[in-house]
């Protein structure tokens, strides 16, 4: 069976990169999510039927926000910076430069963009999906710390409308596109 779209089959997930949400059509730099391991996205629906004269007479639909859970590996300062909403700071001690992030008890998470690829298994074409405006809303695990394990952060976020992009773009491309947000050439 041949697929007919550019991106399809779909086959892992090739690259993440988050980025500051400023304004509409306005982020800040992108920011990598190393060894990135999942991107959940989920389209949330609300709905609800009308029922009378013994049965189900009409029904509603509506798309209403998204979600994103992203999982992935080592905690990366420049990252969590993006999706925490703090900025890290440094010594200047050398040889043992030293990077701290502080979080602190009432800190407002912020709103950035955030955009997955997968390359199409068949073909050189890719699929992207970017949320173009999502806020941490659960706990994040920040890290895992035990022996013979890896540290693998994980998080999900809500996403909302943002007026250009709206709540959730899936975009593919004949030729695997680098990423970038807003991903390049999408209205």
């Amino acid at each position: 069976m041949a697929f007919d779209a550019y991106g399809a089959p779909q086959f892992g997930l090739n690259d993440v990169k988050i980025a500051v949400w400023n304004s509409t059509d306005s982020y800040g730099s992108a920011v990598d999510i190393p060894s990135v391991q999942l991107m959940g996205a989920i389209l949330q629906i609300i709905s609800a039927q009308l029922e009378g004269d013994d049965t189900i007479t009409a029904t509603a639909a509506r798309a209403i926000g998204g979600e994103v859970r992203i999982r992935f590996g080592s905690v990366n300062i420049a990252a969590l910076e993006v999706l925490l909403g703090n900025t890290a700071t440094s010594s200047i001690a050398s040889p043992n430069e030293v990077y701290q992030l502080k979080v602190s008890g009432g800190d407002n998470m912020p709103y950035f963009g955030i955009v997955g690829r997968a390359l199409a298994e068949e073909g050189v074409g890719d699929f992207q999906v970017f949320f173009p405006k999502v806020r941490i809303t659960s706990d994040v695990t920040l890290a895992s710390l035990e022996y013979g394990t890896f540290a693998v952060p994980e998080f999900t976020a809500q996403a909302v409308e943002d007026t250009t992009y709206g709540i959730l773009s899936l975009v593919e491309h004949q030729a695997a596109t680098a990423i970038a947000i807003p991903p390049a050439n999408i209205v």
